[in-house]
């Protein structure tokens, strides 16, 4: 059945606009002139283009503040902006009126940096005062500037070369470098730049100290360490973990001070280098030893030694990404995130396929066992340690018989299927 109705209208749609102005608004109409006026306002809020507010509009040498375009997707973040129209009856003014128009759809904001202004003045030879600079620069009419080169000076002489600058700042936000000359002149940096072949890459200098099993450790960070430290990292707090730590205990693994401390791995580089060395090689390789501490010459270092045990092809245990390039940026998981444990406990699987075990951090009943031995007579225990080789290898194959075990634990966990008892 065909409807003769007429449709009924549909309301226009309109569209309110915010904009934040930069100031105290006393005088509406000077207000829109710095804008450029309504017209202009609407020409760039039409065409997308942003607004642009220039304190002194009657000076072409003026840098204009440009603004942000917010959408209402990021306008009502947590703020609520209704356009509300009110009335007040004349006869009853205690009688108000009101009237919700709408919501704000666009928000435009000056949140930029304001630009250096440049306004072309010289100030007068005779009394005080300045000279406006802009009708002999620049010409105000199409009749004055027909005839621009073709008049003669008023003041001959007089008028200065304005040259302001060709760009000005090419970033709407501040930036915290200071851009200044290098006030370092000494000797050794003054070498370094003579000769041919400069190298103009910025120094990348490691203030960490790393020995191998032989070496004398250092019993103190480096001035320029500690200073280093200090001015990358302002925050005490980090400083006060890492200091209780080490006087804890004086040897831990990365894995160990990054799970006991929560800290992360780029303030990690920062800060060990004023609390501890690293050991390269030997019985206490993989270590971060405090300064002042020489586990050769200590027999309860022993708590400390270090036992690598690797679980190639091992479908439990994922394999460790080295490459950061091939790491899933996009979704981090959990698991991924989180510091791998330290120690080795019966029963639960490791992280990773290769672990650095300190001998104390091993929960196993032969471990322990093996640490409540004496071993102060041990030979060359800057080289051997203080236990000997074949005890370390016989803990190896324990650890790896228990996560064999744990691992078959756990797939016949999967293959039972449950079954309904009736």
């Amino acid at each position: 059945m065909y409807n003769y109705r007429k449709p009924p209208a549909e309301l226009p749609q309109i569209e309110f606009v915010v904009i934040q102005y930069p100031g105290v608004v006393r005088n509406l109409d000077r207000a829109l002139e710095t804008l450029g006026g309504l017209a202009k306002i609407s020409q760039n809020h039409f065409a997308g283009q942003a607004l642009e507010l220039r304190h002194t509009p009657e000076n072409p040498y003026t840098s204009a503040s440009v603004s942000e375009k917010k959408l209402d997707s990021t306008v009502t973040s947590g703020t609520l902006r209704l356009v509300m129209e009110f009335r007040r009856k004349k006869k009853k003014p205690e009688v108000i009126e009101t009237n919700c128009l709408g919501l704000v759809n666009i928000l435009y904001t000056f949140d930029t940096m304001c630009d250096f202004q440049y306004l072309p003045l010289k100030k007068r030879q005779e009394g005080e005062g300045f000279d406006d600079l802009i009708p002999r620069l620049i010409p105000r009419d199409l009749p004055s500037a027909l005839c621009w080169w073709d008049r003669p000076d008023e003041y001959p002489g007089y008028t200065p070369l304005f040259l302001p600058p060709y760009q000005f700042s090419r970033y709407n936000t501040p930036s915290t470098k200071m851009l200044c000359r290098e006030s370092d002149f000494t000797m050794d940096k003054i070498r370094k730049r003579t000769g041919h072949g400069q190298n103009l890459r910025l120094e990348r200098k490691a203030l960490s100290v790393t020995v191998q099993a032989n070496d004398p450790f250092p019993t103190a960070p480096s001035e320029e360490a500690v200073l280093d430290a200090d001015f990358r990292c302002k925050n005490e707090e980090p400083h006060r973990m890492l200091a209780a730590l080490f006087r804890e205990r004086p040897m831990w693994t990365r894995n160990a001070i990054a799970y006991k401390t929560g800290l992360e791995d780029n303030l990690l580089k920062t800060l060990l280098q004023k609390y501890a060395f690293y050991i390269q090689s030997g019985p206490w390789g993989r270590l971060w030893c405090r300064f002042g501490y020489d586990p050769r010459t200590d027999p309860e270092s022993m708590l400390y030694q270090t036992l690598m045990v690797s679980f190639r092809q091992h479908t439990r245990i994922p394999e460790r990404q080295r490459l950061k390039v091939s790491l899933d940026r996009s979704v981090p998981s959990e698991a991924s995130s989180m510091p791998v444990h330290f120690t080795y406990q019966p029963g639960r699987l490791p992280r990773v396929r290769q672990m650095w075990y300190s001998l104390c951090d091993i929960k196993l009943p032969f471990a322990e066992a093996l640490l409540k031995q004496d071993h102060s007579k041990s030979s060359e225990p800057e080289a051997y340690g203080w236990i000997h080789a074949d005890l370390l290898e016989e803990l190896r194959e324990l650890i790896k018989e228990d996560v064999r075990k744990t691992s078959e634990d756990m797939d016949a966990d999967e293959d039972m299927e449950p079954t309904d008892d009736f």
